[in-house]
């Protein structure tokens, strides 16, 4: 049996390492990971931005996770609706906008974006400086949320 010397040894050792680990996160500036699916979502509008003229919007965790909850809701539900924008983002924010689409794939689901004046006006605007992206699938339909965010 170990000692209890050996146990708050262990222990300290363990809080050490987490401490550490918790450390280099913070001074790094370590980012969240963000699904394959979101990354793609994400360059396919930022590509129509660079075509433009416009500049890549970095991934934004707040909203994020707001887009990605807002997506596999509307996977759920099947239909299409808006969110509450403002809830779940926890950031200091200045301005918010919302695309929300569905089809058969997320590319098709750009491209509607693009030719929709309204959602092409959120996509390409230069006053946001960060993007979320949620991404969900469910009967052969892809639902894909765009929530834009200038935080200040």
């Amino acid at each position: 049996m170990s000692s209890p010397v050996k146990i708050r040894a262990a222990i300290r050792t363990g809080l050490a390492v987490l401490v550490a680990f918790t450390a280099f996160a913070a001074l790094t500036g370590c980012n969240p990971v963000y699904t394959r699916q979101q990354e793609e979502v994400r360059e396919q509008m930022n590509h129509d931005r660079r075509v433009y003229g416009r500049s890549n919007l970095p991934m934004q965790f707040d909203a994020a996770v707001k887009a990605q909850a807002w997506a596999e809701k509307l996977a759920r539900d099947g239909r299409l609706s808006h969110s509450n924008l403002p809830s779940g983002i926890n950031v200091r924010w200045c301005a918010l906008g919302e695309n929300v689409g569905m089809g058969p794939n997320s590319i098709v689901v750009q491209a509607a974006y693009m030719k929709s004046p309204a959602h092409r006006t959120n996509i390409l605007s230069t006053k946001w400086n960060g993007v979320g992206i949620g991404y969900a699938r469910r009967n052969n339909t892809t639902y894909t949320v765009q929530v834009f965010i200038k935080t200040c």
